[in-house]
């Protein structure tokens, strides 16, 4: 009887100094064709999945049991543009609850004919961004650095243009 008393004495002190904290969060459909039951919600460290999970067909979803540390969330369905959210810090019994509108603003507008601005406003060193699978010709262009190949997944949200000196997608 004694060996039991001191094993749940000691899963109860171990299970009082775990440093874990939690995320909840509510996602508002802004597009009618999605549906909760195909979006991810995925808790990442670097690249790597810590917890995923579905949301409910209100919206809501929860990762628990999460140690501490920084995290990004990434919330994802096929067809639409990812919506990441960096830097979260988890701490010792924290609950984070956060509120998302998904699929995100598109932040790749541009005017007609006009290449957009990079950090510190220059517009050289800009090219194109090629979808889908590439053709001979667009395999040449890219290795010239005449485009950028960006993939087969399109939505209705992509970037155009690619800034080579800074590698990031405008």
């Amino acid at each position: 009887m004694k060996p039991i008393i001191v094993f749940v004495f000691f899963l109860i002190s171990f299970s009082t100094y775990c440093q874990t904290g939690q995320i909840t969060g509510q996602i508002k459909k802004q597009d009618t064709l999605l549906e909760f039951k195909y979006l991810v919600v995925e808790l990442k460290l670097g690249d790597s999945i810590i917890k995923k999970t579905v949301p409910g067909t209100n919206g809501h979803f929860s990762l628990n049991n999460i140690a501490e540390g920084f995290y990004s969330l990434v919330i994802h369905q096929i067809g639409y543009r990812d919506d990441v959210t960096d830097s979260l810090k988890i701490s010792k019994d924290t609950t984070i609850a956060l509120n998302f509108i998904y699929p995100p603003p598109c932040n790749f507008i541009y005017s007609k004919g006009q290449k957009p601005k990079c950090i510190g406003g220059h517009t050289d060193n800009i090219i194109p961004i090629v979808y889908g699978l590439p053709a001979k010709k667009a395999i040449e262009k890219a290795k010239k650095g005449l485009v950028h190949l960006a993939g087969c997944t399109v939505s209705d949200c992509d970037p155009h243009y690619y800034c080579t000196i800074h590698k990031r997608e405008l």
